[in-house]
């Protein structure tokens, strides 16, 4: 059946159209997304499982991705743009309408409430939400992300038993919707080639502030990114253990062009995202405020420090309730940091200890994963599993 081009401005009324054609629809397709509104930054668990679609040769497997993005750039230079639907605003492209149609699953690794609505809205048509990352401290944005979606729709795979209890708790979503699978961006981490000819590297990259570019400026969070990038102690330290230190700003922030003003220092490196996997990689500490990136470190047993640079600050800013978790029954007891001092000793002590974790460190940080080989393939078996159940 034919169905003519329409532009969707309510949702209402594109949901009303999805189950009016669903009658005649045929279901097959795989739409997978990551989070399509950032021109710069793709996260790719979502693209992971399609890449893993691709080299089984199931063509009915889509992946949506904002026409802006590097990688999209890059697949369209290398002629590797099948099945690869462009995105190119921020609402909803017309040209999706056959894919949602004809969909039988939806997948998505962020919580993105255009697309879950539909879903949860439209007759036949599963949800999968994979999540982004491992949602270990985040519990107030799950509840913000997650509590006004419909249950009885919505699947989602989680990363470890303990992120399954996590949720359970929070009683998001029925039991039977919930899945242990984990995170397939971590499939990536099990064959990495580190280059030996770089130096040895420390990433430091925090998340952003929602406050605007003037409060910005005065910030504690701008003030203690600058002291820390140009403290002389570790700037000294860094050059006699000849390791490099890695600044990659949150693209958020780099979007609103917000500045540090810091002059080239030697053994200090700013780089954009599109360097970031590299250096996840390829960096072998990692400081932040509380950034995902941090499971990515410890997935490969390498450190991590959280340093909240600006918990002090009399600014209201949403991210600051992240802050407030309790850590003393965490992980993290031993790697919380609130004062530049104390942050500048434990780097110097990871540095003189060749960054090794500290003892029982390493079992900690495997209670966070659920498997560690063959990720993806996993997924893959939860999402045909949840596809040909007809009992949801």
């Amino acid at each position: 059946m034919h169905i003519k081009s329409i532009c969707y401005k309510n949702l209402n009324k594109l949901i009303n159209k999805l189950n009016k054609y669903s009658v005649y629809r045929e279901p097959k397709y795989i739409l997978l997304f990551d989070y399509i509104y950032s021109p710069v930054c793709e996260d790719s668990n979502s693209f992971t499982i399609f890449q893993y679609y691709q080299q089984h040769n199931n063509n009915d497997a889509y992946y949506v991705l904002n026409s802006k993005t590097e990688l999209y750039s890059s697949l369209l230079k290398q002629n590797k743009t099948k099945n690869i639907i462009p995105y190119y605003t921020s609402r909803f492209n017309e040209h999706l309408f056959h894919y949602i149609l004809n969909s039988k699953i939806i997948i998505q690794s962020y919580a993105l409430h255009f697309f879950q609505t539909i879903a949860s809205r439209v007759k036949y048509l599963k949800f999968l939400y994979i999540c982004h990352a491992v949602n270990y401290f985040k519990t107030s944005i799950i509840k913000i992300q997650l509590e006004k979606l419909s249950e009885n729709k919505q699947n989602i795979i989680l990363s470890s038993p303990y992120e399954y209890k996590l949720y359970k708790k929070l009683n998001l979503y029925q039991e039977k919707s919930m899945h242990i699978g984990g995170l397939a961006r971590f499939d990536r981490l099990q064959n990495i080639h580190k280059n030996f000819s770089e130096r040895p590297c420390i990433l430091i990259s925090f998340t952003y502030r929602s406050y605007n570019n003037s409060i910005y400026d005065k910030s504690l969070f701008k003030l203690n990114i600058n002291k820390l990038l140009t403290d002389e102690a570790l700037l000294s330290l860094l050059e006699k253990k000849n390791i490099d230190l890695i600044y990659i700003q949150h693209h958020h922030d780099a979007l609103r062009k917000r500045y540090l003003n810091i002059d080239k220092l030697s053994y200090v490196k700013f780089m954009t995202q599109k360097n970031l996997a590299h250096y996840i990689e390829q960096c072998s500490l990692f400081v932040t405020d509380f950034s995902s990136i941090s499971f990515d470190f410890m997935f490969q047993n390498k450190p991590v420090l959280f340093y909240h640079l600006d918990i002090d600050d009399k600014i209201n800013f949403t991210e600051k309730e992240f802050m407030m978790i309790d850590y003393n029954n965490s992980i993290y007891f031993n790697n919380v940091f609130t004062d530049h001092r104390s942050l500048f000793n434990i780097i110097k002590h990871y540095i003189n200890n060749n960054f090794s974790l500290e003892f029982g460190l390493s079992e900690k940080y495997k209670t966070l994963f659920y498997v560690k080989k063959n990720i993806t393939q996993k997924i893959v078996q939860v999402i045909n599993k949840i596809i040909s159940n007809d009992n949801e």
